[in-house]
């Protein structure tokens, strides 16, 4: 692991049932961010089996392997991983084949925003994943018998447009990144063309940017409304009084705006709506004042969890209990329910992810803990954005691997486009990375002040997941266009 251009020397070191402080944006991609899947597989794939998840899918041969791994099968061999087969491992590939590329290395960046004076570890997930895949990576041999060396470039949450033009002059790609304000270095990125397999994305100009390809896309015209329709079924009546709140900023207001489209078209009525303060409000309780005035019985809110969990602790102090409350799926991290404790109740989350709380369920998700626990124990592994960005790391080792010896930006980019059937191995639903589609797959996670659960009357179709093409709606409002090649002068012919 390289931090700013540095070696830094890898750590190594030796769940709930289903009833029994994280990044600020995280809700911007998780609440916003799935998107319709797709039946395609890969040409030459495994015949279909069910995977870990439940879903028909296969285990692409040119992107980690010829098998798939049963539901209660884990996987042993080094360099699998889940359902896929050889991730990593050794062999004889050489040359200086492109930029960050040598005999046997090659160099990635991946950018966060850890060092955020106003929030100290803002998605240190990011760069935990990504110590962990190089750690395990490297243990098996590296991708073709070259090592992975990766640099921790810190946005510190303003300096995103930096850490791009840095990894412009010095790394092969962008793999497992996610930064809180990605519009600003879109068009850096394109113009040096430097090719990212992000972690998750945020601003439209990031999520529907050109040489781009995400584990699990999240579009800027389509949403994910399996959670809205559970609440709305539950909770009859309720979404005759919906309020909206969320921070005060762009990317934020965007997926605010997004969730408003999505429940005006379902029928809902909203009676309130505001911005509070991304960096932290003073007091709380005038928002669970103002709520509990205009008789909301549904909440959706937008942000960062700590915030919630203080709006949920006014609410108590003065006895106003909404009958429901959505919420982005940054809110499944323990963090959560340490700041809120008992106040914590009536929270719904939508996940695509498989949370941790299900690890015994889902091997894919026992053996990411695993990982964590033999290569980076302090880690936070719990986090769910950490489990996209492992995704994407998967996501470019397959394409790689399929590269062989000629490992250049085209090859990779080119191959890892081509996936239409993606899980991440079993981390998360069915994705379509080839067509920027996100799952259609979704469960239902209820936070509660010992934990999180799967709400009894939950009832998934699919393994754990519940998937309906009805879980998806088109959006009517105008969110703006991703960063394209053309805008910067460039064409699909530069890239090298």
């Amino acid at each position: 692991m390289i931090v700013g251009g540095r070696r830094r020397p890898v750590v190594f070191g030796a769940p709930l049932h289903k009833r029994t402080a994280v990044a600020v944006l995280a809700a911007a991609v998780l609440v916003g961010g799935c998107t319709r899947g797709a039946n395609e597989v890969e040409t030459g794939a495994a015949a279909p089996v069910a995977t870990a998840g439940g879903a028909a899918t296969a285990a692409a041969d040119t992107l980690g392997g010829n098998g798939t791994q049963a539901p209660n099968e884990q996987t042993t061999a080094a360099g699998d991983f889940g359902d896929l087969k050889g991730v990593c491992g050794p062999g004889d590939a050489s040359g200086a084949t492109a930029q960050g590329v040598t005999d046997d290395a090659i160099q990635v960046g991946t950018i966060a925003d850890p060092g955020f004076v106003g929030r100290p570890g803002l998605n240190q997930e990011i760069f935990d994943s990504a110590e962990v895949f190089t750690a395990w990576c490297n243990d098996a041999g590296g991708i073709n018998g070259r090592k992975i060396e990766d640099v921790e470039r810190d946005a510190k949450l303003t300096e995103y447009k930096q850490r791009i033009t840095e990894s412009c002059q010095e790394d092969f790609m962008l793999v497992g990144s996610g930064g809180v304000f990605d519009e600003t270095g879109q068009e850096e990125r394109l113009r040096c063309m430097l090719p990212e397999i992000p972690g998750f994305q945020v601003s439209p100009e990031a999520r529907a940017s050109e040489l781009s390809v995400s584990p699990v896309p999240a579009a800027i015209d389509e949403l994910q409304v399996g959670l809205f329709r559970y609440l709305e079924d539950e909770f009859p009546g309720s979404t005759d009084r919906v309020g909206f709140l969320t921070g005060n900023i762009g990317s934020l207001v965007f997926v605010d705006a997004q969730a408003q489209d999505a429940a005006k078209q379902l029928g809902w009525t909203s009676v309130y709506k505001a911005q509070y303060n991304s960096t932290g409000e003073a007091s709380w309780t005038p928002f669970a004042e103002a709520l509990s005035s205009d008789k909301v019985e549904g909440v959706v809110y937008t942000g960062e969890p700590e915030g919630l969990a203080k709006l949920l602790q006014a609410m108590a102090d003065i006895g106003y209990e909404p009958k429901w409350i959505l919420a982005g799926t940054n809110v499944i991290d323990q963090g959560f329910i340490d700041v809120g404790g008992a106040a914590v109740k009536n929270v719904y989350a939508v996940a695509s992810v498989v949370p941790p709380f299900l690890a015994e369920d889902n091997p894919a998700t026992q053996q990411y803990l695993d990982l964590f626990g033999e290569f980076l124990p302090d880690g936070k592994d719990e986090a769910l954005l950490g489990y996209q960005a492992f995704s994407g790391w998967l996501l470019f080792a397959g394409a790689v691997k399929q590269c062989g010896s000629d490992v250049t930006r085209t090859c990779v980019y080119d191959a890892a486009r081509k996936v239409t059937d993606w899980t991440g191995g079993g981390l998360h639903a069915e994705a379509n990375p080839s067509k920027d589609q996100g799952p259609e797959c979704m469960m239902v996670v209820e936070a509660t002040p010992k934990g999180f659960v799967i709400p009894d009357d939950f009832e998934p179709n699919d393994g754990l997941f519940s998937c309906s093409k009805d879980n998806i709606i088109k959006l009517t409002g105008d969110y703006g266009s991703g960063t394209t090649l053309e805008s910067v002068g460039k064409s699909i012919d530069d890239l090298e």
